[in-house]
């Protein structure tokens, strides 16, 4: 039982101050599986072999969850394709309509719309 509080306390304190949404979700994912494998392990005799295993597939499970939750917060680099030589390059983020643009290919010149 002091294995599983020492997880679980561990779990929360990575999951409240985790750098990454994947870090956040695995250990989210971890210390529920670790509660849901505890309950489990108790119902076969041995809560410690099911907080374990609980807590590999909740990181497992917690990590992709969290990595897909990321994905989703990043937002995305706006592009435009230059007129002249058909290059695509990316925008600054403050950049828009009115802006001059050079691309770095053609070195031309044109205006964002």
């Amino acid at each position: 039982m002091k294995t599983l509080a020492m997880l679980l306390a561990t779990a929360l304190v990575v999951g409240l101050f985790g750098c990454t949404a994947e870090e956040q979700g695995a250990a989210g994912g971890a210390a529920l599986g670790a509660i849901l494998g505890a309950v489990v392990g108790n119902q076969s005799g041995d809560s410690r072999e099911g907080a374990a295993i609980g807590a590999l597939a909740g990181t497992i499970v917690g990590y992709h969850i969290g990595k897909a939750q990321g994905d989703n917060a990043r937002p995305q680099q706006l592009s435009v394709v230059c007129p002249h030589c058909r290059y695509e390059l990316g925008l600054p983020a403050d950049a828009g309509p009115g802006d001059i643009v050079e691309c770095p290919t053609c070195h031309n010149e044109f205006v964002l719309r």
